[in-house]
């Protein structure tokens, strides 16, 4: 019995997570408004999870430099520097700042970059590189370019609002945060492309 009702609330949470997907695309502003008062941490160990298969099914499909659970350690690390970084920076403009609120809306900002990476790497198995300059080859480079940049819109959107609703704070101090955090993410993550531990920083 308790396993079932265990299975239960797993296949509950797994559902959600999915249709939240597909809500974050139509309707990102309602939705990270709500998950940003969740209470069920098992969505966001359903979303790791997810990345941690992203990584292993990456990995047969052109081999990291390290093992894949190497990759999923600094992808942990990376994502918990992220929430903590503007989780202690919030707190001298707002005293109730929610740590588990951040956790829940930075995890589903995660899915542009998921779904950018799992795309990535089906083209990369599919249409290897060199490819091409016929006019097929170009139609394919102006299609990639044309979905990097929307998925990009998409989740610098996701990463806005996740900051917004957890912090509470106004728009110019977001985009302060934000500007910050990059200041400190772009030489980490050359040493990280240096290190050959990502090519492009998973966050």
């Amino acid at each position: 019995m308790v396993f079932r009702n265990r299975f239960a609330e797993a296949l509950t949470s797994l559902l959600i997570v999915f249709r939240r997907f597909a809500f974050l695309i139509v309707s990102p502003y309602k939705t990270l408004r709500r998950i940003s008062l969740e209470e069920d941490a098992l969505q966001v160990g359903i979303i790791f999870l997810l990345v941690f298969l992203y990584f292993q099914f990456a990995h047969k499909l052109r081999a990291f430099f390290y093992p894949p659970y190497i990759i999923f350690i600094f992808f942990v690390i990376n994502f918990f520097f992220t929430v903590l970084f503007f989780y202690f920076l919030s707190q001298p403009a707002k005293k109730n700042i929610s740590l588990k609120s951040l956790v829940f809306t930075l995890s589903y900002s995660l899915f542009p970059t998921l779904l950018w990476f799992i795309v990535s790497s089906l083209f990369y198995y599919f249409l290897p590189p060199p490819r091409s300059a016929s006019l097929l080859g170009k139609a394919f480079s102006i299609f990639f370019i044309a979905f990097s940049v929307s998925v990009l819109a998409w989740k610098i959107i996701l990463f806005y609002l996740s900051v917004r609703f957890s912090t509470r704070l106004q728009f110019y101090a977001v985009i302060y945060l934000i500007l910050l955090y990059l200041c400190i993410l772009i030489p980490y993550a050359l040493l990280l492309y240096y290190f050959k531990i990502f090519r492009v920083p998973f966050i």
